[in-house]
């Protein structure tokens, strides 16, 4: 008769008795959740100009830095503006709208105003725990 196979939990016990509890391989949702939100506030840079009120720096779980966030006020309260570049004509001219106002090309963009959202929520909440006076230094312009 041969003896019961071990199981993945006896198998581990001596290495948890060693090295201290294994993480989980296969974490749930929750905690990857937990994980997604996880970011933090790299750098911080006061800028006053118009709508614009401070330049950040934002640090994801993954590691993933982005710079060069501006944190924008307006009638409907305070955003998070991402990086954009002014385009230039051919003679390195600022391209204007219909309007007259420049034209900018997003570098980064979400796939979703749902996601926008909720980025734009993550990064204010960073912001009010790390300063938070930043949003009574602003004026409407």
């Amino acid at each position: 008769m041969m003896p019961a196979r071990p199981s993945e939990h006896e198998l581990r016990a001596p290495e948890a008795v060693a090295w201290g509890a294994r993480p989980d391989a296969q974490p749930n949702r929750a905690t990857r959740r937990a994980r997604a939100r996880q970011a933090r506030l790299k750098k911080w840079s006061p800028h006053r100009s118009g709508t614009l009120l401070e330049f950040c720096s934002v640090e994801l779980a993954s590691g993933l830095i982005l710079n060069d966030w501006r944190l924008m006020t307006g009638k409907n309260g305070h955003w998070i503006a991402m990086p954009a570049v002014k385009l230039l004509d051919r003679h390195g001219n600022p391209r204007v709208d219909a309007n007259g106002k420049p034209i900018f090309n997003q570098i980064i963009e979400f796939r979703d105003r749902s996601t926008a959202d909720k980025f734009n929520a993550l990064v204010l909440g960073l912001i009010r725990a790390e300063y938070p006076d930043a949003f009574d230094r602003d004026v409407a312009p």
